[in-house]
């Protein structure tokens, strides 16, 4: 009897295991905000990519919604609401737009726009310098090799495709097709030109 109860402890500490590893995990892929990342990458030696950031569109992206221009765009594609407050804006012009309340940190604010997690994934468990570095050192000096750090933190490395999940004529969210009002034809390397913000070598 007491071998079946030992054993049925075993069993159920593995099942509860299995339940509440996937909440702990996902608790630390949390978006931690643009003001968290800044700490580290304004500096000089990280290739300043703070102030790279706030000179771009991607940082007035939700500010720019609340213009007469944008209101005047998103009436033509049938937003008939404020734009900072539409969906079909939101998805684009924010940062983890729809996802789970939980998921940002008390830091994080949807008002600053397409931060660096939009296109980084959230950085909870990957924002530790110590985690940075290793993962630099597993890229390699050149910065372009595989981290496996990377990949189990969270930490992506966008192309083209990524960006034009957004820079499209329409996007997909939640089973709705919702047009690009001010769309104009991308091109990756151009665009690139003008926001790339590597690390010094």
């Amino acid at each position: 009897m007491r071998l079946f109860i030992a054993v049925l402890a075993v069993l159920l500490a593995g099942a509860f295991s299995a339940m509440v590893a996937p909440d702990a995990q996902a608790k630390g892929m949390e978006y931690v905000g643009v003001k968290e990342c800044g700490k580290c990458h304004k500096k000089d030696k990280e290739g300043k990519q703070l102030s790279i950031w706030e000179e771009s569109k991607h940082a007035k992206a939700f500010e720019n919604l609340g213009t007469p221009k944008a209101k005047e765009r998103a009436q033509k594609v049938g937003v008939t609401t404020n734009p900072q407050e539409s969906e079909a804006c939101l998805i684009c012009h924010t940062t983890g737009y729809g996802e789970p309340k939980s998921d940002f940190s008390k830091r994080f604010s949807m008002e600053d726009g397409v931060q660096c997690e939009a296109c980084h994934g959230p950085g909870g468990e990957y924002k530790a310098r110590k985690t940075m570095k290793k993962i630099s050192e597993e890229r390699g000096p050149d910065g372009k090799g595989k981290s496996a750090t990377a990949e189990k933190t969270g930490l992506k490395f966008p192309g083209e495709k990524d960006c034009k999940v957004c820079h499209a004529q329409e996007r997909q969210h939640n089973g709705k097709t919702y047009k690009n009002p001010s769309y104009e034809p991308f091109n990756f390397k151009d665009r690139w030109e003008k926001i790339k913000h590597p690390i010094p070598s």
